[in-house]
């Protein structure tokens, strides 16, 4: 025990003084207590900043074989806790209020890590990326006031043996403990409902597991390891996980039960012999890439890719699409970069239009969504240069981060009274794709909206806002015309237009009414 834990401390001591000798001032200098107000770490001290390699085990050790969820017993004594950690912990407040714990600095005569619930007064609810990087504790104990553990937090903690996910947490990131070469024992929370791609890659954890698939968390398929053409899967699967069935070209045909609500990335990359797939009406989300490579993908006939009464993909020419009645939800990248599309028109029937559904759709003018369409998520018709027009109907409640980025052309938004939430730019901003910053449109947008949402986004973004106007226009859609200069800079429209959205139902104004509009209004 003295020996293997004399070797973890000159081992990581040895990492961090050679961080230190080359960087001035490097980071872990200090450990005192952070103030209870604090809300952030100075940024010059991230974990960041360390080399991205880990220290490799001994050859000498041996890895302890376990079984699927079973629990380890430690070879070594019993651990040694420290009681209060909060001075080498550094975060971030995160929008809600609560805290996100960036990094975590790891001392030698530490086998077991036990993280507080909150500081100051204020809760931990996510551990970011790379977190724990160079962190050589046996065992991390997160309270269970953790929701999110983000991409990669704990990868590359070669000494850790076991894990145990809070019922609260809800998603766990791509390769969240990739590279842990000793983790065997996880026991997940029931509520976990994603985990992302190789969160669990090269662990003794995924390698221990037994059977053909893999169910962890909430219903989640993590895996799928067997042979069969048409695998049955059971009514427990909630989720089929990234790349769960990747690389699995024997599979033929595959029927997923009701309980089946969401496919994910790449979910079936690799699977070129696929080419029956039966979904319930239940699937409500389907991952853009997820069927990409399979014979069903590639050889379904029509403009209108269904599955389920999801429209995957838009294949068609067209510069106007009806979207057929029956649509519930338009998919990631469903219209993605589609460069005839002018005109796009929805039917009631439209829920859900999901992130980046009509991403760079460079030519769309017009676009009718249902009376019933609820959310628009994020990207959902960012770089849709030449968008001038834009019916939102009665029920819309969230529209997403960057939903209508990089619009120019629509310079009037009409936000119906069940509107809740508006994500960050999603109105009145172009990204510089040079700098990668979001700068303001210089068109002169005004937000037409009694909701508490879009006064309190425009007032944020510094957009003209005025209320509802009384009565609808229900004037028909302006007709499709050549832009000029469409989305030139950070907004240049070549001349006003009127850029009417719904409200309440049918806001429906042309551009030749502008003049008539405005002076009423004034």
């Amino acid at each position: 025990m003295n020996h293997r834990k004399g070797l973890r401390a000159l081992l990581a001591s040895a990492a961090v003084l050679a961080v230190c000798a080359a960087q001035t001032g490097a980071a872990f200098a200090e450990t005192t207590t952070l103030p209870a107000e604090t809300t952030a770490a100075p940024a010059d001290t991230t974990a960041s900043a360390l080399p991205e390699s880990t220290v490799p085990l001994p050859e000498s050790t041996t890895l302890q074989e376990t079984t699927a969820f079973s629990e380890v017993t430690s070879t070594a004594a019993a651990p040694t806790a420290i009681s209060d950690v909060t001075g080498r912990i550094k975060y971030d407040a995160l929008p809600d209020g609560t805290l996100c714990l960036t990094e975590f600095r790891w001392e030698t005569n530490e086998l077991e890590v036990r993280i507080p619930a909150e500081i100051g007064g204020k809760a931990i609810t996510k551990i970011g990326e790379r977190a724990f990087l160079y962190c050589y504790a046996d065992t991390v104990l997160l309270p269970e006031t953790v929701r999110e553990i983000d991409n990669r937090a704990f990868a590359g903690c070669v000494y850790l043996q076991r894990m145990t996910i809070p019922d609260a947490c809800l998603r766990i990131g791509e390769e969240a403990f990739a590279g842990c070469d000793r983790l065997s024992a996880v026991t997940l929370g029931a509520n976990v409902q994603e985990i992302g791609k190789n969160a669990f890659l090269d662990t003794p954890f995924i390698g221990g597991q037994t059977g053909d698939l893999v169910v962890a968390g909430d219903g989640i398929l993590l895996a799928y390891r067997g042979s069969a053409a048409a695998p049955e899967i059971p009514a427990s699967v909630k989720t089929i996980a990234a790349y769960a069935f990747a690389d699995h070209t024997e599979l033929k045909k595959l029927t997923l039960p009701a309980s089946v609500r969401r496919i994910q990335d790449g979910a079936f990359a690799g699977c070129t012999g696929l080419s029956e797939i039966t979904v319930a009406d239940t699937l409500d989300e389907l991952a853009g890439d997820a069927l990409n490579d399979t014979a069903w993908f590639k050889n379904t006939k029509g403009d209108y890719l269904m599955l389920g009464d999801l429209l995957v993909r838009y294949r068609g020419k067209n510069t106007v699409a009806e979207v057929p009645d029956g649509v519930r939800v338009i998919s990631e990248d469903a219209f993605a970069e589609n460069a005839y599309l002018t005109t796009v028109r929805l039917t009631d029937s439209a829920k859900e239009i999901r992130a980046n559904a009509f991403r760079d759709c460079t030519s769309l003018q017009v676009v009718t969504l249902g009376d019933e369409i609820r959310h628009i998520e994020d990207g959902a018709f960012s770089g849709c240069k030449t968008l001038k027009y834009l019916r939102l109907g009665h029920q819309l409640e969230t529209i997403g981060n960057d939903s209508f980025l990089g619009c120019p052309y629509l310079e009037e938004i009409y936000l119906p009274d069940t509107l809740t939430e508006i994500g960050t730019n999603a109105l009145g901003y172009a990204k510089n794709e040079t700098t990668g910053s979001y700068e303001k449109l210089r068109n002169n947008l005004v937000i037409y909206t009694n909701t508490e949402a879009g006064i309190r986004y425009a007032d944020a973004a510094g957009i003209q806002h005025e209320p509802l106007p009384d009565t609808e226009n229900t004037e028909p859609a302006p007709e499709v015309t050549t832009v000029k200069d469409a989305g030139a800079g950070a907004g240049h429209p070549s001349g006003k237009v009127w850029i009417p959205a719904a409200v309440l139902g049918g806001l429906l104004v042309c551009a030749g009414v502008v003049t008539r509009l405005r002076k009423r209004r004034a």
